[in-house]
């Protein structure tokens, strides 16, 4: 049974989305638009009005850029709020006034206006548009307040222009004006906003004339007005939405199947772009961006070129995703792809008929085949501009590479002269004619292998039949012809030889085309496998840039990213003797602002478009890792080597973060086993503090409040109690205090050449006192032994033995302690005769904190810091301690260090 308090729960996933964002907009300035449906209406003079209500409210404004219309009222309102002041660029002869980003960075107000959203700046300016300088603002913490016209949202343009046949060039993504935290519209009756124009309040006479018989007419007017009121009340509907489901007032967002818009190289693709835009917005739906590649695809003209990558940026930038798939059956690849991502709605473009039919027959075949699917598939067919220049279509769709070399014009004619060779000794041979045709068809057939393109394959057509006529019929060495069926011959022969060789020249393309995608394949597994081996950030860095400089034939540049500030760079190029132009102090400033704004930028971008190369930063869980740049001094990178770039940055980027993981995950487990050891510490010293202390505080006591009652004798017995007690409370913190410098690492060894004897006889000196129940043996070689060592350091050592040794014998012991050399080795050794140590924790005796209470004779049983302080001492001295059991009974305790000298400078 199902609840019905259930089905009224906010969904929990879109509620921590909100979370999400609310510490975004925590962090992030907040933007204001003031939208309007053309210019004039008072969106200026309304976020001027805005401002003022701010400053009154105690709230820091600075004007960041105003356009300079110079209207009455709106200057009177510029003056009375401070401003940033205007970069001053001169531009081809012209001063051109821009917003100085940096200036307003420094200066960071609480809130600054900044006119003309979808402005496009001057060339020398860091971003290409001025949305792109906002958004930086808004990054820094600071609100922004900014004007903008309908015709300026990037997915409205081609309806704007089919209105007002006026194309603009300033747009912006639509994310912008969505993603927007507040949105004021600006409204004005069509015929108010006329007599403004008409009373000279919006342009100069001679610009409202113009403006009358262009863009502002009535007729525009209302129709950008609807647009705008349309645009407006769905980004309100939006927001309704989203909070009705947060609120739990619906349960699911209404969504649709993805939107397929189908694109290419022409110009009429970037209104099945903004159309698909506008359809996944009002569905609730995601939409892709399919382009199929086919082998004609390397002989398009680098206008051509250029146009298709306008487009796939296009469509990225409206929140498409961008996919491209591989074949010459277009129909066919879009249908299985459609299956493939579940798609029920595809946008495609369809030519008008233009002068020819026959031209049009091709692309009216597509969609028809489409809506001839046996799927389900709602196609929107797009009408694309009538064509009009027959020789430009032509050259689109039948282009012939005219590219040839002095090579291939030998090959060719090579093999042609072989053909005829070859086919003079069949016809000697009394070899039948149409043997001979054979000949010269796998003649053009090899022309068309050996050469590149279509020009020398269709050249070598019409000689071969020129050569067959010349020598081959009646009258032979004559170009005249006797039998009239030849008449039909020779078409039918040009026309084979013409159409075997354009498929094998297809074949022979689509194979070097799936060799290329291969190796690609095959790469990105390799450097996928060998980024999942890797260990160290240094080892991913290297084997991710050595992977993108050969796949891409270009230089590559690394940093990471260190507090916000660049590590060294790493850099792989192909040739070695290049100039690493990806090294200089502005390419490095393009990969720092990529670090700190976490964006792409360089070449090929919208941000710092000058640049040598073209940067993308390795991000993981929204961090910046730091930044990879690739060459673009030659080209720009095309998009299916911008996705292989990408490929291996997202690679690189989860290796590095797999890095970091490791990195947290061992210093998680060393806060966890140095809280555990601190634990352990506390736990022990409480214990055993309470012991001394208390027998101190007690023998004390009795002689200050008995002292003239009790005898000189136990008075002494009571201070040497105390004396022995304070002995071992000060070995207690010599021993907690080298732990403690062995853990942060400031242990530092004094070594100097010291004598064995000296040190062995201070150790025993200082625990003579202890030895009142014991009895003490040393044997040390009658020769003198130096040594270089830490004499304070290995004396503890001695000292922490010697005291163990007492502590866990009974009275009556021989404590024996000995001093030997073997070869280049210093031994050490401290034994005693009682029951010696447990097999079974043996192994751990020289563990921190690990006591053994069972066999201690003294009442103080200590914290385990002793042994484990003489291990790190001996090691820190490239030495080795042991403890092992004497087979007569008893415990041996040896260490050795080297016996090195210490040669002193002058």
């Amino acid at each position: 049974m199902i609840s019905i308090n259930n089905l009224s729960r906010p969904d929990p996933y879109y509620l921590l989305n909100q979370v999400k964002n609310e510490y975004k907009e925590f962090v992030r300035g907040k933007l204001k638009i003031f939208f309007g449906y053309a210019a004039g209406v008072g969106k200026s003079y309304a976020m001027l009005m805005e401002a003022h209500d701010m400053k009154k409210m105690g709230k820091e404004v600075v004007i960041g850029y105003i356009e300079p219309y110079e209207r009455p009222e709106n200057m009177k309102l510029i003056d009375e709020i401070e401003g940033i002041g205007y970069e001053s660029i001169l531009y081809k002869g012209i001063n051109l006034r821009e917003f100085d980003l940096d200036k307003a960075l420094m200066r960071k107000p609480e809130i600054i206006l900044v006119d003309e959203l979808a402005h496009t700046n001057a060339k020398t300016k860091r971003h290409r548009k001025r949305w792109q300088d906002i958004e930086e603002l808004l990054n820094a913490g600071i609100d922004v307040y900014t004007t903008l016209n309908v015709q300026n949202i990037e997915s409205l343009k081609d309806m704007v222009e089919s209105i007002t046949h006026v194309s603009g060039r300033e747009t912006i993504p639509d994310r912008i004006f969505d993603e927007a935290d507040n949105v004021e519209l600006i409204d004005v009756e069509p015929e108010e906003l006329l007599k403004r124009f008409s009373d000279g309040k919006i342009y100069s006479k001679e610009q409202t004339k113009e403006a009358f018989n262009n863009f502002f007419t009535k007729k525009n007017l209302f129709a950008l007005r609807e647009i705008a009121l349309r645009r407006m009340a769905d980004r309100v509907n939006n927001k309704v939405e989203s909070v009705r489901l947060s609120k739990g007032e619906i349960t699911v967002m209404p969504t649709s199947d993805p939107i397929l818009a189908c694109i290419g190289f022409s110009a009429s693709s970037s209104k099945i772009i903004r159309t698909a835009a506008r359809m996944a917005e009002a569905y609730h739906s995601k939409w892709i961006a399919l382009h199929v590649e086919t082998t004609r695809v390397q002989r398009l003209s680098r206008e051509d070129k250029e146009r298709l990558n306008e487009n796939l940026n296009l469509a990225e930038q409206l929140g498409a995703e961008i996919v491209t798939i591989y074949g010459d059956n277009i129909v066919e690849q879009i249908i299985e792809y459609a299956k493939f991502r579940n798609v029920t709605k595809i946008v495609i473009g369809k030519n008008n008929r233009g002068h020819s039919r026959l031209f049009n027959f091709y692309a009216k075949d597509i969609v028809e085949k489409l809506m001839d699917s046996k799927l389900y598939l709602d196609v929107y067919v797009i009408p694309n501009p009538k064509i009009k220049n027959k020789k430009n279509f032509f050259r689109t769709n039948f282009r012939i590479n005219f590219n040839v070399s002095f090579k291939e014009i030998l090959v060719s004619i090579f093999i042609l002269f072989m053909a005829t060779i070859v086919s003079k000794a069949l016809d000697y041979l009394r070899f039948s004619l149409p043997n001979l045709i054979m000949i010269y068809i796998l003649a053009v057939i090899l022309v068309y292998i050996a050469t590149n393109g279509y020009l020398l394959g269709i050249i070598s057509s019409l000689v071969a039949v020129l050569l067959f006529n010349y020598f081959f019929t009646d009258p032979r060495y004559s170009f005249q012809v006797y039998d009239k069926s030849y008449y039909a011959t020779f078409p039918m022969m040009l026309l084979v030889a013409f159409i075997i060789g354009t498929l094998t020249n297809k074949i022979q393309r689509e194979a070097r085309n799936s060799f290329e995608r291969e190796k690609q394949t095959q790469v990105l597994y390799r450097v996928s496998g060998k980024l999942l081996s890797a260990t160290g950030t240094e080892n991913v860095v290297a084997i991710g840039i050595k992977y993108i400089s050969r796949l891409l034939g270009r230089e590559v540049v690394c940093y990471l990213s260190e507090e916000d500030k660049l590590s060294k760079p790493f850099i792989y190029t192909v040739d070695k003797g290049g100039d690493n132009n990806l090294l200089s102090k502005d390419e490095e400033a393009v990969a720092q602002w990529t670090v700190l704004n976490g964006n792409e930028s360089g070449a090929g971008t919208n941000t710092f478009y000058g640049a040598n190369g073209y940067y993308a930063p390795l991000k993981s869980q929204g961090k910046v890792l730091g930044v990879l740049g690739i060459s673009c001094s030659e080209a720009i990178l095309k998009p299916e080597q911008k996705f292989i770039f990408n490929t291996v940055v997202s690679q690189i980027s989860i290796a590095l973060d797999r890095e970091i993981l490791s990195e947290n995950q061992k210093n998680s487990k060393l806060e966890i086993e140095s809280e555990r050891l601190r634990s352990s510490l506390l736990r022990s010293i409480s214990h055993d503090l309470r012991s001394p202390l208390a027998g101190i505080k007690g023998a004390v006591s009795t002689i200050i409040e008995n002292g003239e009652l009790i005898s000189t004798a136990r008075k002494g017995q009571l201070l040497q109690g105390v004396y022995d007690d304070t002995e071992w409370l000060i070995r207690l913190v010599e021993n907690l205090l080298s732990m403690t410098k062995f853990d942060d690492g400031k242990m530092q060894l004094k070594k100097s050449m010291e004598l064995v004897e000296e040190v062995v006889y201070e150790a025993v000196q200082r625990t003579s006192k202890r030895f009142i129940n014991h009895s003490s043996k040393v044997t040390i070689p009658e020769n003198v032994i130096m040594a270089a060592m830490d004499g304070n350091l290995i004396e503890q050592v001695l000292i922490n033995l010697i005291d163990n040794a007492l502590k866990f014998t009974p009275k009556g012991s021989l404590i024996e302690i000995k001093a030997y050399e073997i070869d280049d080795r210093i031994f050490f050794e401290v034994s005693d005769n009682g029951k010696g140590i447990s097999e079974e924790i043996l192994p751990h005796i020289f563990e921190r904190f690990f006591t053994d209470g069972s066999n201690i004779s003294d009442s103080r049983r200590g914290v385990g810091l002793g042994l484990a302080i003489c291990k790190s001492i001996v090691e820190a001295h490239d030495g080795y301690i042991e403890a092992f059991n004497k087979k007569e009974g008893g415990a041996v305790f040896r260490f050795n260090i080297s016996k090195e000298e210490i040669k002193y400078g002058k």
